[in-house]
């Protein structure tokens, strides 16, 4: 095999034999770029296999574990502030409001129906973009303290705004951190 460190100035092919010299290599090249490729994937096959069992597991408990404390978190809004927030020795947890989203009314709606809807109202002509009526969602939340909700729902949209519960982690757990109750692992 023929290696050389390609450069802005790589040699020039003069004749026949060079040509079929680099044509061999490039072939070479391209076989050894597979074989390590395939050596690759066998690896990170074999890293993976190692890894799923265990993955599993701990993703598993996670989801478990969170869905017990964001029952808890529904069960108590006492313990939260204002801003639906509580700091524990270990992380933050709280619920965070989505932004709003422009949806259907119901199932019975499609958007070509809203849209024809939209279209018929004094008020709803400036929601739609063209040629093909289409709802401007965008424009719709812009102007949302405008609109009254029963309006949209006369046209078959609704305006839907919910929240997700989060825990994070701090950076650095708090000194007093000693819980109470700790489940025997």
């Amino acid at each position: 095999m023929i290696t050389f460190t390609p450069t802005s100035s790589s040699p020039t092919i003069r004749c026949r034999e060079q040509l079929n010299a680099v044509v061999e290599n490039i072939v070479l090249l391209r076989a050894e770029l597979a074989e390590l490729e395939r050596a690759q994937a066998n690896e990170l096959a074999a890293v993976r296999e190692k890894y799923r069992a265990p993955l599993t597991e701990v993703d598993r408990f996670l989801q478990m574990e969170t869905a017990w404390v964001e029952a808890w978190a529904h069960q108590n809004p006492g313990e939260f502030s204002g801003e639906r927030l509580l700091d524990c020795p270990h992380a933050r947890i709280g619920f965070r409001t989505m932004p709003p989203r422009v949806e259907r009314a119901n199932r019975r709606w499609n958007w070509a129906e809203a849209a024809a809807a939209l279209a018929e109202v004094e008020w709803g002509k400036r929601y739609l973009r063209t040629p093909d009526p289409e709802i401007d969602r965008e424009a719709i939340l812009a102007d949302l303290e405008r609109l009254p909700a029963e309006d949209l729902r006369q046209v078959g949209i609704k305006v839907v705004q919910g929240e997700r519960f989060f825990i994070e982690a701090h950076e650095e757990p708090k000194e007093d951190a000693n819980p109470e109750w700790q489940e025997a692992a």
